[in-house]
C-alpha cells in the first residue's frame, strides 16, 4: 500500500498524459465522414482504451489508499471506480466489439450498448470527483486550491468527451487541464495519505483504523 501510495502522483500524471493524446487522436478523426473516416475514428477509441485502464487503476489506487489511512471519501473513490469501469466496459464493447464484425462501431449493434455504458459512467464520474472534494475538508495539509482542483477533474474529462466531436484544437485546452488536474488529484491524496497515516497507525495500525463513509 505504501509503494501504491507513492506511485499515485506518477500514476496520475501518466493517465492525464494518455487521456490528453487519446482525445486529440479522436478529434482529429471524425466519425461518419465515410467508412475510412469510421474506421480510423474506431481505432482512435480503441486507443482510448488504455487511458480508461490507467484512469480505472488511478481510482483504484485512490480508492484503496482512501480505505487503508481512513480518510473520508470513500463512498466517492468507490463511486468513481464504479464510474471508471463502467465508461471502460463502455469503450470495449463499443471498439473492441466491433473487430468482431466486418463493419464499424457505428454498424455494430454492441456501439450503441457501449454509449448507453460509457455515457452514464462519464457522469457518475463527474458527480463522485465533486464529492470526493467535499470529502477533502476533513484532510489533512489539503488547501481550498486543491479542494477545487480535484472537483473540477471531472468536469474536464467530460469535456473533453464533448470537444472531440469538433477538432484537436478545441479540445487541446480542456486535455491539457484535464492532465493537470489528474496530476494534482493524485498528489493531493497521496500527500493527506501521508500526513494521516501517522495517526491511523497510533490508532491501532491500519487494518484497525475506523472506516469514515463519507
Amino acid at each position: 500500500m505504501n509503494r501504491e501510495r507513492h506511485l499515485l502522483p506518477a500514476l496520475a500524471a501518466l493517465t492525464g498524459l494518455v487521456w490528453m493524446a487519446a482525445v486529440l487522436l479522436i478529434a482529429a478523426n471524425h466519425k461518419g465522414i465515410d467508412l475510412a473516416g469510421d474506421l480510423a475514428y474506431d481505432r482512435a477509441n480503441r486507443i482510448h482504451t488504455l487511458a480508461l485502464v490507467l484512469l480505472t487503476a488511478t481510482v483504484i489506487v485512490v480508492h484503496r489508499t482512501i480505505r487503508a489511512t481512513g480518510l473520508t471519501g470513500a463512498r466517492a473513490a468507490t463511486a468513481l471506480v464504479v464510474a471508471a469501469v463502467l465508461m471502460l466496459v463502455g469503450n470495449v464493447v463499443s471498439f473492441w466489439g466491433a473487430l468482431l464484425t466486418d463493419g464499424t462501431s457505428e454498424q455494430f449493434w454492441g456501439g450503441l450498448v457501449g454509449w448507453l455504458l460509457f455515457l452514464p459512467g462519464m457522469m457518475v464520474l463527474l458527480g463522485a470527483f465533486i464529492g470526493l472534494a467535499r470529502a477533502t475538508r476533513d484532510w489533512p495539509g489539503i488547501t481550498w486550491v486543491q479542494r477545487w482542483v480535484i472537483g473540477l477533474v471531472g468536469l474536464f474529462l467530460t469535456v473533453t468527451t464533448i470537444t472531440w466531436a469538433g477538432s484537436p484544437a478545441l479540445t487541446l485546452a480542456p486535455a491539457l487541464l484535464a492532465a493537470f488536474a489528474l496530476l494534482a488529484a493524485g498528489t493531493a491524496v497521496a500527500q493527506a495519505a501521508r500526513a494521516g497515516y501517522p495517526a491511523v497507525t497510533e490508532a491501532g495500525g491500519p487494518g484497525q483504523a475506523t472506516q469514515p463513509t463519507g
